[in-house]
């Protein structure tokens, strides 16, 4: 199930277990709390079956292969930047969700409830950290978006040094917000945001209006 669905999804399950009491509660654990993670495949398997499928269809040679590859890896990167994006307005969206079920509950029932909702909590925590990292890791290396872009040994070698210095400043941030018990998604990604609206500024100065686009658009994965 993707995030998307899964979202409107568990939005339309907490409404009725607010107006289904022990009921709805119980559908919504036994269907969505437990298979939130349902979805476990990896950026580079997606990439993989997605390439396979592509050959088979289209009869990629090597070459094509290689390239599809690429392609793929980085738009994969990109969907995963967009998804990560909105996580921590759903993380809201379902604490709220918790929060009426809640209402509608003895003392008894909210602590149980609480164990699921810090279960799911961790859940969601977890693969927001681990979706931050594989969209970067997928995005393409210096030497393909110098390619890409153009660039010249000057504008290489400073933009490499942008995007490097960005991504230790991105792993502090991690690192920082991992190690609490309750991370606040929301500050995080703010704190994310304005990592990298920083360092495009910094690329504003070495690239020309046109190659910063073409990286917005087709490279960064944020």
């Amino acid at each position: 199930m993707n995030t998307a669905k899964l979202a409107v999804m568990l939005v339309l399950v907490l409404i009725v277990g607010v107006f289904a009491g022990s009921l709805g509660t119980k559908i919504y654990y036994r269907h969505e709390l437990e298979r939130s993670g349902a979805d476990r495949q990896g950026p580079e398997e997606r990439v993989n079956r997605i390439v396979g499928r592509l050959t088979a269809d289209l009869k990629l040679d090597a070459g094509q292969q290689a390239e599809a590859r690429k392609i793929v890896a980085a738009t994969e990167a990109r969907a995963t930047a967009v998804r990560t994006s909105y996580q921590p307005e759903l993380k809201r969206v379902f604490d709220r969700g918790f929060e009426q079920i809640g209402e509608k509950l003895n003392a008894g029932q909210k602590t149980e409830l609480q164990k699921k909702q810090e279960k799911l909590s961790a859940r969601f925590d977890a693969m927001y950290f681990k979706s931050l990292l594989a969209a970067r890791s997928g995005m393409p290396d210096m030497g393909t978006t110098a390619r890409l872009l153009g660039l010249n040994a000057s504008q290489r070698e400073k933009m490499g040094a942008i995007l490097q210095d960005l991504n230790k400043r991105e792993d502090l941030v991690i690192e920082k917000y991992q190690k609490m018990e309750r991370p606040d998604l929301t500050a995080a990604d703010r704190d994310m945001r304005e990592l990298r609206s920083a360092s495009m500024k910094d690329l504003s100065g070495v690239l020309t209006r046109d190659q910063l686009e073409r990286f917005k658009s087709d490279i960064a994965a944020w």
